[in-house]
């Protein structure tokens, strides 16, 4: 018995001396990592000016690899997984007064009471949406090999939460090289509601053929003269 209590002693005066001698030892990892964006997009804006509906606008911008990662010494990753999503802009104002990352995520996290009311306070902070009728269509390249069709558009006339364009750049040879993408943006411009043409509908599914209901793209008549805006945010999924 005597035994038994003497060694359950023993172990309880070591977990408590050990603690003592290690807090007079001490090493430390330096951990340094410098932080760099993968991606490079040309040009920062696209501008439609005045534009009449059902015209059928297009444009384009480019992206590829950041000088960074475009470095020859950088050879650790080779490959840049990235989305385009729209979101509704915010006002040139607004983003003063609050700081960018605030007023776009008040833009895109609500929205107007009433679309066709002006007098909305939304109105005062964020453009009303050109989202839906911008389209994303890939450039097709490569058209061949084991990146084929790498890259995946959306049509104009959709849902701009739920649907959205992806694609891949490549910069190791070994892995495919697909080291840029070009992107056209095309415009499908909505028509106000009593105002359409007698083909609208053929319009918007002759473009869309999933767009639903043609009539859910008309916009009030309030909203004419009014200028609309929408941000297209390039976002990386993942770097391998």
């Amino acid at each position: 018995m005597k035994k038994l209590i003497w060694g359950l002693t023993a172990v309880m005066a070591t977990l408590v001396i050990m603690p003592m001698f290690a807090a007079f030892e001490a090493h430390v990892v330096n951990v340094t990592a410098r932080i760099e964006n993968a991606l490079f997009v040309h040009p920062q804006s696209i501008e439609y000016g005045t534009v009449f509906p059902q015209e059928h606008l297009f444009s384009d911008f480019f992206l590829t690899f950041s000088q960074s990662f475009s470095e020859t010494s950088q050879t650790r990753v080779g490959k840049v997984d990235y989305v385009i999503k729209q979101k509704p802009k915010p006002r040139e104002a607004f983003l003063q007064e609050v700081g960018v990352e605030v007023a776009r995520d008040f833009c895109h996290l609500n929205s107007p009471a009433n679309v066709g009311d002006l007098n909305d306070p939304y109105y005062d902070k964020c453009f009303p949406s050109l989202c839906p009728y911008l389209s994303k269509t890939p450039d097709g390249n490569p058209a061949t090999g084991p990146n084929a069709n790498n890259d995946v558009g959306v049509p104009a006339f959709h849902d701009p939460e739920v649907q959205y364009a992806e694609g891949t750049i490549v910069k190791i040879p070994n892995l495919g090289r697909d080291s840029g993408d070009q992107w056209t943006i095309n415009l499908a411009v909505p028509c106000f509601k009593g105002m359409c043409a007698q083909d609208w509908a053929s319009f918007v599914l002759g473009l869309n053929p999933n767009a639903g209901d043609p009539a859910q793209y008309e916009l009030p008549p309030t909203l004419e003269h009014e200028v609309f805006g929408c941000d297209l945010w390039v976002e990386v999924t993942r770097i391998y």
